[in-house]
């Protein structure tokens, strides 16, 4: 039988920087995605270093690979003990889950001589290609939670820049900032026409530095006027650039709570 060694790296590189992401999400264990990597790397090496000793010593190497996995990726902590026993955890179940799925799939994984390893396809493509459709699955449940949780305070507007563009806003009751006596609203998502429209009247000396207060602190960013129709109502509004990227989750303005009070 020919195992191939990139092949046993690839599948404990991969399969334990997997086991540790796991257990860092479920414990909430604030991490650096650098330090999984690290720790997927940790546990590849001491997966091929046991295979030079026996006895007592394997499970020795095999114990202090674990503890130095842990460490390695979310460091030394209050956690770190729950950490090292999720990641235990997760190895049997995962270890079980994919014997189960090889057995349902009829899928060869043992040779004659009862040694382990017999696929054409290595293992961490079947466990990069689980962790993939969990991924997508999380993302889509996540997507659908969120669009669910904002739908009440969603609205249909126009905002009239050269013309009349069709958008979409979000009610912020905690947004009362006012620049020169008019309600300031953010663009968290770019529209067609805006940044044309943003740079000549920049270009024309139009545009304004409206502070906002952070968590950071004190911040200016650049505003331009814009007449804003929400529910009905029309207001003339300063159109400003968030501080910091944020995501919009499908809405383009994140209006006054001016907007929020013409609304009811």
């Amino acid at each position: 039988m020919n195992v191939y060694l990139e092949y046993v790296i690839l599948d404990n590189f991969v399969i334990d920087a997997l086991i540790l992401l796991a257990a860092a999400l479920t414990l909430r264990i604030p991490f650096k995605k650098y330090r999984i990597v690290l720790g997927g790397a940790v546990g590849a090496a001491c997966a091929v270093a046991s295979v030079f000793v026996g006895g007592f010593w394997t499970y020795l190497v095999k114990t202090a690979c674990l503890v130095l996995m842990c460490i390695t990726a979310v460091g030394v902590g209050k956690k770190l003990f729950w950490h090292i026993l999720l990641t235990v955890a997760y190895t049997f179940t995962l270890g079980g889950a994919v014997t189960g799925i090889f057995h349902l799939l009829n899928i060869s994984y043992v040779t004659q001589d009862g040694e382990f390893y017999q696929m054409r396809v290595p293992l961490f493509v079947y466990a990069l290609a689980l962790a993939l459709v969990a991924f997508l699955c999380y993302s889509i449940v996540f997507y659908v939670k969120q669009t669910k949780r904002i739908a009440p305070y969603i609205c249909k507007i126009v905002v009239t820049l050269d013309k009349d563009y069709n958008l979409t806003g979000f009610y912020d009751s905690g947004n009362g900032l006012v620049y020169d006596g008019l309600p300031v609203c953010f663009v968290t998502k770019r529209f067609d026409g805006f940044s044309d429209y943003f740079a000549k009247q920049t270009l024309a000396g139009n545009a304004r530095s409206v502070e906002v207060a952070t968590v950071t602190g004190v911040k200016s960013v650049p505003a331009v006027k814009a007449d804003v129709t929400a529910n009905g109502v029309t207001r003339q509004a300063y159109l400003a650039l968030p501080s910091d990227k944020c995501q919009s989750a499908g809405y383009h303005i994140v209006l006054s709570n001016e907007f929020v009070s013409a609304n009811g």
